[in-house]
């Protein structure tokens, strides 16, 4: 089974990213870096492991279901594991949902 992280768009993500790095690197001035750098340093990190795939929200496509543009965009299958990252209430949060992909229905596109 693979698992998909369904991420907030790369701006706001390396945005965030951007933001921690502030705290563990004080001093250091984060705007030079573009967000979307940032965003790719992370999911090349994250390719590293096996049958694990980052998708960016932007990367769907529009109007369809969420499972269904996994499916037919990126190869997810019925069982895999969704770990979906959304923004929370306040600004800079971060909340996450997991859930799996079901099984498509018979004679649906």
């Amino acid at each position: 089974m693979s698992t998909f992280y369904l991420m907030p768009p790369r701006l706001l993500l390396g945005d965030r990213f951007a933001d921690y790095l502030k705290t563990v690197f004080p001093g250091l001035d984060w705007s030079r870096s573009s967000p979307f750098e940032l965003a790719e340093l992370l999911t090349t990190a994250v390719a590293r492991h096996p049958d694990v795939y980052v998708i960016y929200r932007e990367e769907l496509a529009e109007g369809e279901a969420t499972d269904t543009a996994l499916r037919n965009g990126f190869g997810a299958e019925a069982g895999d594991e969704v770990i979906e990252i959304r923004p929370g209430a306040r600004p800079g949060d971060l909340t996450a949902r997991r859930w799996r992909v079901e099984p498509s229905l018979q004679g649906s596109s």
